[in-house]
């Protein structure tokens, strides 16, 4: 199967680096046409990665390729079922632009969807949602720095569906209009996506890829492209780079999903075999070479960010290679070091006192030139001199000393699981999935191979590695002499700059100076040491048996309620839900629940440490997250159907020796803090905190609390609040995926059989009173030029689910509303969005809210339109066209998520001993949206959506010269 799990941990890290820091076949190899011609350029290459090389590729492919060049590659699955993702991958992204073309690959990825040879203008996008597509979930495109990628997800695997998109596909790659009145009108919406893209994160990322990669055509390729270029890109230079790089033998097609590749190769055959190239000529790209040697400093005063970042990296250069075994061994050696460097990096970060807060290390190859090596950390302001020194010395002593035998041990136990997990899960692999690791793994020069493979050949490699072999690969990674060390975001004040700069110098040269004690390896505890207490025997448990659903619902004598669905939907797998207690129902003061939360994530348990409790684990792919809800606590996670006893002895352990520790409630403190910090300096930070409380009355159902509420809360005080509910209050245990069901009711009785709880008394919930009528202006401590404008009514709460469904209609049809007039015609923002907010916790109130990214200037305008649009659904009402468009990928859409276990845990099982009308919503949930009229939808538009009756926040910048608020 594609879905490779060690390659991929281990190099599509290389995008995720960048993002975050920079914020045999069924037919034959070759199946239809001769080889392209021997004489194109370089760029252009036709071969396969699995050609030449030693590694073969997963004999479910189908390999293909047509004589114009264009290839194909073919795989048949079976999730979602009757639907089959389409892609065509261009091999030409911002690398390949010229100066003068800045942002063209990107522009023209927009334009595509604005007119082709058979779809005009404005007709693609209602075309799709027509045969049940949503356009940004079942059709999307994206452009990197050396590929743009167009995809599909077809409602159906009928013949004629089939054939319809691979005409989209076809007429993406050779048959753009490119009609200069729609680049105009596009040209404002690319410009506002620029906008909507824009933050502190961003600058920071942009500013250090410039740095790190001097000298390349990296540096000075954003895809966003420059705003001189967008202002004045006109059809001409378009087409200009649509002619060059759209061209059949720079093309894949990659089809995955519920069709047989016989037939689909034919149906290819017809769209793309007669596509030709136009006359230009292509001049493949010299990226370039970063230098490799030197300190280099970088040090961005960026207090928008709201925490100060700080890493330490070596950037190289690399040939490009044929991947084989040889290679791949060297990669897994590669990985495996970067596992066991992170693994002490999160044993520092849990030290007392420790400086350094989210480490990382990252390793890898970027666009298969350059490869590098990085660690990365938040620290405070003033701590950053003992980040930097601390970051330092726990290189140098893995570069000295190497690792140990028992680090090796875990890092081996953690990639056997994940080399496990993808074997067991491969049966209902998910075509998109699939197809997006066929991209990926092509664009990186891979072989494709199934999980089956990759355990055959991996396995026994992970099995004999050795410590002189991974300390040789770390060495490998930091070969090179160049290190680069980046300090950015607020930094200390009355230092300028070059003054930081000049000391992080010396305090580098220091540290290099100073002796490197060995790494001393922490004490580890057993895990688990719980034993559950004897169940009296004999007990009868009450079961009742929902079949039309596939759930039992099991009381055992103590009170607990068990829920279980077997699903055949993912393999192996297996979800578990707690629920209990009243969650922030009874939250004590404001800000108490989201603490919390964060101290939770940062906590093991009684005897074990977070980073212990990770180690005693290592080598399953169990999970269990601590939330609290609008109605309850809960715990959530999952594991492989074998791991089950292990995630119930982890869930017990949870609620029996929860652990309430002043260290893991300082890093959680902090954690928070930096949060705040930064959401202070986004105007999408301040809607959240200040706008939507404002909407809601101030609910904490709504909305983030404001800093000084968090930073009330103290360590006791949660450990006053949590502690009782998790010894005490009544469970209702869920339990969705690849089970034997008397399987979990035997493994749950034993370890939670013998529990007696008692519930609490719930408190009165207090009533919202929404500001109807009202308008609120909020400024975030930002100098960007972006606004957020949220225009939302008062609906109704969620229990009337004829009513809830309706309104989740409507906000559908208000949104593409808001699409059409403010993103196509006005070209005023790029992702208008309308959600239906149903409360569950408060009756009577719910909210529909529009929120846009706009230019502050034109944000009041664009608040009168928005309510504009929502008067033109109860006045003109709502037509039998938009509502078929609103409602064909709202069908399609249930019938997925039918086939999904989360679906079922969390829209049925979750808290149906509190609401057990949720057993019957999946009975009616097809036929209940099926059923709706637009009549229906144009009487809700009239009952909630009156201009009168919204409130509107807009969120903008500082205005120059005064202080930003506080969040």
């Amino acid at each position: 199967m594609p879905q490779s799990v060690f390659p991929f941990s281990w190099r599509r890290v290389a995008a995720l680096f960048f993002a975050l820091l920079f914020l045999p076949s069924l037919l034959g190899a070759e199946s239809i046409g001769p080889a392209p011609r021997p004489a194109q350029p370089s760029c252009l290459a036709a071969n396969w990665p699995h050609d030449g090389s030693d590694l073969p590729p997963d004999p479910a492919l189908t390999f293909g390729r047509f004589a114009n060049g264009l290839r194909y590659v073919l795989m048949a699955n079976d999730e979602p079922k009757n639907r089959v993702a389409l892609y065509l991958v261009v091999r030409a992204g911002s690398l390949q632009e010229t100066e003068e073309q800045r942002g063209l690959a990107h522009f023209l990825e927009h334009m595509l969807f604005n007119g082709t040879t058979h779809y005009p203008p404005g007709t693609l996008i209602k075309y799709f949602q027509s045969l049940g597509m949503d356009f940004g979930g079942d059709t999307n495109a994206r452009t990197g720095f050396d590929e743009t990628v167009y995809n599909l997800l077809l409602p159906s695997a009928e013949s004629a569906v089939m054939a319809e998109g691979f005409k989209v596909l076809a007429d993406y790659a050779r048959g753009a209009l490119l009609l200069e009145k729609e680049v105009d009108r596009e040209r404002g919406v690319i410009l506002a996506e620029k906008r909507s893209r824009d933050s502190a994160a961003s600058r920071v990322s942009k500013k250090q890829m410039e740095f790190d990669f001097a000298g390349t055509l990296v540096a000075r390729r954003d895809p966003i492209g420059v705003e001189e270029v967008l202002n004045t890109a006109d059809s001409r230079l378009l087409r200009s780079f649509y002619d060059r790089w759209y061209r059949p033998d720079n093309m894949i097609v990659v089809v995955v999903g519920a069709m047989r590749p016989t037939e689909t190769a034919k149906l290819l055959e017809t769209a793309f075999a007669g596509l030709t190239a136009a006359e230009a000529t292509v001049s493949c790209p010299e990226t370039g070479s970063v230098k490799e040697s030197g300190i280099e400093i970088l040090v961005l005063p960026e207090p928008e960010l709201g925490s100060t970042a700080l890493s330490l990296s070596t950037v190289g250069n690399i040939q490009p290679r044929q991947d084989s075994r040889a290679w791949e061994i060297e990669q897994l050696r590669q990985y495996m070091a970067s596992i066991l460097l992170g693994n002490r990096l999160d044993q520092l970060e849990q030290r007392p006192g420790s400086p350094l807060a989210q480490p990382q290390t990252h390793a890898g190859l970027f666009l298969r030139q350059y490869q590098y090596a990085t660690l990365t950390a938040r620290t405070e302001p003033g701590t950053w001199r003992d980040g930097l020194a601390l970051l330092q010395t726990t290189l140098a002593q893995a570069l000295k000393h190497g690792f140990t035998e028992t680090e090796l041990a875990r890092g081996k136990r953690e990639i056997r699981a994940l080399l496990d997990k993808a074997v067991q899960t491969a049966p209902s692999r998910d075509s998109r999935e699939i197809a997006e690791e066929i991209i990926r793994k092509l664009g990186d020069g891979e072989v494709v191979m199934s999980p089956t493979q990759e355990m055959a050949f991996y396995g026994p490699e992970v099995d004999g590695l050795t410590l002189t072999e991974i300390n040789d690969a770390l060495r490998q990674q930091w070969s090179q002499p160049r290190r680069q060390i980046h300090l950015a975001g607020v930094l200390e004040p009355g230092l300028t700059a070059a003054q930081l700069e000049d000391q992080v110098r010396a305090l580098y040269r220091t540290n290099e100076s100073k002796e490197i004690p060995a790494w001393v390896e922490a004490q580890r505890a057993p895990f688990p040491y719980l034993a559950p207490p004897p169940v009296p025997a004999n007990e009868p448990v009450e079961r009742a048996s929902h079949k039309e659903i596939g759930v039992e619902t099991v009381t055992l004598p103590n009170g607990v309620v068990l829920n279980v669905k077997a699903t055949d939907f993912q393999a192996n797998q297996v979800l578990l839900s707690v629920q209990f207690g009243n969650g922030r129902q009874a939250e004590p003061a404001a800000g108490m629940a989201l603490a919390a939360e964060a101290l939770m994530r940062e906590s093991g348990i009684g005897r074990l440490t977070r980073e212990q409790l990770g180690e005693a684990l290592a080598g399953t792919n169990v999970s269990l997250d601590f939330a609290v809800g609008p109605e309850s606590f809960s715990f959530q996670g999952g594991s492989l159907r074998n791991e089950f006893e292990t995630l119930l002895h982890l869930l017990r352990h949870r609620l029996y020796d929860p652990v309430f520790r002043a260290e893991d409630f300082r890093r959680s403190r902090e954690n928070l803090r930096r949060m705040y910090d930064q959401l202070a300096g986004t105007v999408e930070g301040i809607g959240q905190i200040q706008g939507d409380r404002f909407l809601a009355g101030g609910s904490p159902e709504y909305g983030l609390p404001t800093w000084d509420e968090v930073n009330t809360i103290d360590l006791a005080r949660i450990g006053q609040w949590l502690a009782p509910a998790f010894a005490r209050e009544p469970l209702e245990i869920n339990v969705v995926g690849d089970i034997d069901p008397g399987e979990a009711v035997t493994l749950v009785r034993q370890y939670f059989g013998a529990d007696r709880r008692q519930a609490g008394e719930a408190p009165p919930v207090q009533p919202i009173v929404f500001p109807a009528g009202e308008q609120r202006r909020l400024q975030a401590a930002s100098s960007l030029d972006r606004a957020l404008l949220t225009v939302a009514w008062q609906t109704s709460d969620f229990w009337d689910i004829d009513r809830t469904r309706r309104l989740n209609l409507l906000a559908s049809v208000f949104d593409d509303r808001l699409r059409v007039k403010i993103r196509e015609e006005l070209g005023a923002t790029y992702a208008p969005r309308v959600i239906s907010q149903p409360s569950r916790a408060n009756a009577g109130f719910g909210l529909m809210k529009s929120s846009l990214i706009v230019a502050p200037d034109q944000a009041e305008a664009l608040a009168r339109a928005t309510r504009e649009v929502a008067a033109g659904l109860s006045g003109k009402g709502v037509g039998e066209d938009e509502l078929h468009r609103a409602l064909e990928p709202t069908l399609t859409s249930i019938k997925d998520i039918k086939r999904n276990n989360r679906y079922w845990m969390e829209s049925v099982l979750n808290l149906s001993s509190r609401h057990p009308q949720q057993l019957q919503w999946p009975l009616t949930i097809l036929e209940g949206f099926a059923a709706i009229k637009a009549e229906e939808l144009t009487e809700l538009a009239r009952q909630y959506l009156a201009p009168e009756r919204a409130a509107t926040v807009i969120v903008g910048p500082s205005v120059p010269g005064q202080p930003g608020p506080q969040p």
